[in-house]
């Protein structure tokens, strides 16, 4: 009997297999890297070589909500001690995927599900498992369970030895106890940390940062704080970036010669001269050196419009505003004329209130620099639209503009999330189709 040829098609597959079972161990950590964890670890069933490939992956994230969350949403999972006992469930199977690792080192090790005190020694262990793998970026994001704080017990001093912390690069805390003195241990025990992220740490009352101190690379410091903080002092350090979102502090920057980017936010706040000092006076050392600064307006609603000193350097501008507040068109105007040399404005814009007449901006002149502006959180309101008419008419280099419905939540705010999809179309669909018609030919315009 004649033996039959296999089709062409199958032996290009089972080349193509065999390469791929051929690949470098290192090759398969970054395609491994590149899945989900779970997905990683179900790779273990394709042959005997990939039973163990998963555990030297290079990252390692942890979201119980993109695991587990649809989960709980079943009537099967309703009552909350099914919802216990499936989270339960997880921390588990993450336990067991720590300890089955191998790999010499890690990149990522990010935890971002609801647990509580009751977890410290098992954080702990976490923990120092990242560090002993030189793990680069840690992020520890408990904000899901808001309401019960977790406390780090010792997971960084019993780490072995300080020469593992060189590693790391990124830090992310949300909604953990974490004081000043553990910051400071983070600050002194890092000297490779370029990006430290803090959110919603109520034991955290005050930050220092004194570059002379330590040999600080620290490039980018954001915080979120709507509890207890009184100050953050930055002194002599190298600081790129720096954001802060929460009530009014006490705020000290002094010889921070490279920071370009400022992000200041105190929504929940009553702004008045407290807020123009924070910005005029708390920010002066440094103003005139920033090239992108972010402002929280929507507290001045209906104040009279404030004085903005010049701004020569500015270049990217994002400014939170109240789409009903009559002099926001004053107020824009007047940062347009402080950043003369504005490249790019960005509004985020809130619409709680019915629609308003906006006063007309007084005294305006041309803008010479602007070409993109986008507005985020649109909606098909009149006091939008007269908004970008008005940019449209003062910035005579405008080149873009784009228009994204998607609004940024305001703290603590809940939504419908299927209503909020609702009002985003239909934002999306009037922007489509009614304000295009006003912006020109020769502006490109773009709907997110």
């Amino acid at each position: 009997m004649e033996n039959r040829k296999a089709p062409i098609s199958e032996g290009v597959e089972q080349k193509d297999q065999d390469n791929l079972w051929n690949l470098p161990n290192d090759i398969l950590d970054q395609i491994l890297s590149l899945l989900p964890l779970k997905e990683a670890v179900a790779t273990s069933v394709l042959s005997l070589k990939w039973r163990f490939v998963w555990t030297s992956c290079l990252v390692l994230d942890f979201d119980f909500e993109k695991n587990m969350k649809p989960l709980t949403h079943c009537s099967h999972y309703q009552d909350q001690d099914s919802e216990d006992k499936e989270c339960w469930r997880y921390v588990n199977w993450v336990d067991s995927v720590v300890k089955m690792h191998t790999g010499p080192t890690i990149e990522k090790f990010r935890v971002c599900f609801p647990l509580d005190f009751s977890h410290t020694p098992l954080i702990d262990r976490w923990v120092q498992f990242a560090l002993k793998k030189w793990v680069q970026d840690l992020v520890l994001d408990f904000s899901a369970q808001s309401n019960k704080l977790l406390y780090l017990g010792n997971g960084f001093s019993k780490a072995s030895g300080f020469s593992k912390f060189r590693a790391l690069k990124d830090l992310s805390l949300n909604s953990i106890g974490v004081t000043r003195g553990d910051i400071g241990f983070v600050l002194s025990s890092c000297p490779c940390l370029e990006q430290l992220k803090v959110s919603n740490c109520p034991n955290l009352t005050s930050v220092t940062i004194l570059g002379s101190h330590f040999a600080l690379k620290l490039k980018s410091l954001a915080i979120e704080c709507w509890h207890s903080m009184d100050s953050i002092e930055i002194l002599d350090a190298n600081l790129v970036s720096f954001s802060y979102s929460g009530n009014p502090l006490k705020l000290g920057l002094s010889n921070v010669p490279l920071l370009v980017e400022v992000s200041i936010s105190e929504r929940d706040s009553i702004l008045t001269d407290d807020y123009r000092s924070l910005i005029f006076t708390q920010l002066s050392g440094c103003l005139s050196q920033l090239h992108t600064l972010g402002l929280d307006l929507n507290g001045m609603v209906d104040m009279e419009v404030f004085s903005v000193q010049t701004l020569p350097n500015i270049k990217h501008l994002e400014l939170e505003v109240l789409g009903e507040d009559i002099l926001i068109l004053e107020q824009i105007n007047c940062f347009m004329k402080a950043c003369s040399y504005l490249e790019k404005l960005v509004l985020k814009m809130q619409f709680i209130f019915p629609e308003v007449n906006l006063k007309e901006a007084s005294n305006t002149c041309s803008h010479h620099h602007l070409e993109v502006v986008e507005i985020v959180g649109y909606r098909g309101r009149q006091s939008a639209v007269k908004i970008l008419m008005f940019l449209m008419e003062t910035a005579v280099s405008l080149k873009k503009v784009v228009i994204n419905p998607v609004r940024q939540l305001i703290r603590g705010e809940s939504v419908d999330e299927s209503d909020e999809v609702v009002e985003e179309e239909e934002a999306r669909q009037h922007a489509l189709h009614e304000l295009r018609r006003e912006v020109p030919a020769a502006i490109s315009f773009g709907c997110l």
